[in-house]
């Protein structure tokens, strides 16, 4: 299929989540118009005021429609007419929830959704956020650490789910959910459903548009839109970022205890450029930077002295790897020969994090 370039209008599935929202902003950056979907008026407006606020040139390239439920069945159906692509990032992302299929219908069900309704459209290029969680466990239940590739499927997850239900953790679960939004011809834990990937592949002689799937790591890094303070943070990664590294006390867990990191702005920049790159349509990518613990973190953090009250807090220690738990490598290679992505590391990260949570007046408690 044709690359797509701005003007063209991309409508963006989850416009007020962390991944969502920072497409969005690129986007708007880059020249396109924009038409992001989400779930209530309020979180419309908040959204639509922030594009006003940051991007006031382009603020007339983008509004901003509500889909309370973006799983059922023609939800989108009226508002693409004049949508060139797609970039789905809408999912349930939280690891507390009891039901399995509170996280594998809105998965399959949202993403199915956005297929069939832009089926029947002349919609060029539809790029779908998934998760390492749908290629491997955080931790391997067989022990043994190695690489994996966008060949790999966490079947772990889904058979674990299958066979506990409920009383599987919220993290697996959640893997299961972005498997069966994926993966070819997938039995939920309640009925058989045509996931992307099948979808895909039945109707690629007859559909206008090809798909490109972005499963990234623990994302980490800046925030794109304007919480009231750490307290409001709704979603994983930023609660993640604050409890992990700047929060006081610290936590007595280190959570996760060893992961697959990204920033932020790598993943937003392999969505849109999965959008750009005609050579894209039809692959699935990986999006992680290295393996890494915090101790990491508190260590890179020492070296760069960026702020006095994280050295106080974290103390820098020699760690001992050897101990920790078996866990996945995923490959970098096909983003960064495709993509033409460069991986950013730890310190930059945390020195863009530093300025935006400094910038925000919220690291006064570590500045001496």
């Amino acid at each position: 299929m044709p690359a797509l370039h701005p003007p063209a209008t991309i409508l963006v599935t989850g416009a007020n989540g962390y991944v969502g929202c920072s497409v969005v902003r690129a986007l708007l950056d880059r020249g396109y118009s924009v038409r992001g979907a989400v779930r209530t008026e309020e979180k419309a407006r908040i959204l639509t005021e922030l594009v006003r606020k940051k991007h006031p040139a382009v603020a007339g390239t983008f509004d901003c429609i509500v889909v309370p439920n973006i799983s059922a069945e023609g939800a989108l159906d009226a508002y693409l007419e004049d949508i060139n692509g797609i970039i789905h990032t809408a999912t349930p992302v939280t690891f507390a929830l009891d039901d399995p299929e509170a996280y594998i219908r809105p998965a399959v069900d949202g993403t199915m959704g956005v297929l069939r309704s832009a089926a029947t459209r002349d919609i060029k290029r539809i790029v779908i956020t998934s998760s390492i969680g749908a290629v491997a466990e955080s931790i391997l239940a067989d022990g043994k650490t190695r690489i994996y590739t966008e060949q790999d499927w966490n079947d772990h997850a889904v058979e674990t789910v299958r066979s506990i239900g409920a009383k599987a953790s919220g993290f697996i679960k959640y893997d299961a959910s972005k498997v069966l939004s994926e993966q070819g011809e997938c039995i939920t834990i309640s009925k058989t459903a045509t996931a992307a990937w099948k979808f895909y592949k039945d109707g690629k002689d007859t559909l206008p548009f090809d798909i490109s799937v972005i499963a990234p790591g623990w994302i980490l890094g800046r925030l794109p839109d304007e919480p009231s303070s750490p307290a409001a943070f709704a979603t994983p990664s930023p609660i993640l970022e604050w409890t992990q590294l700047f929060s006081e006390p610290p936590p007595e867990e280190r959570t996760p205890v060893i992961f697959n990191y990204v920033d932020i702005r790598d993943v937003t920049e392999m969505h849109v450029r999965a959008l750009e790159l005609a050579e894209a349509g039809g692959e699935r990518f990986l999006s992680t930077s290295l393996v890494c613990t915090w101790q990491d973190w508190f260590n890179i953090a020492h070296e760069l002295k960026l702020l006095p009250g994280l050295e106080r807090l974290h103390p820098a220690a020699l760690e001992d790897k050897t101990v920790l738990p078996q866990h996945p490598i995923f490959s970098p290679e096909k983003a960064e020969r495709i993509l033409g992505i460069t991986f950013k590391t730890i310190p930059e990260t945390l020195r863009d994090l530093v300025d935006d949570f400094r910038g925000r007046g919220w690291l006064k408690h570590l500045e001496e």
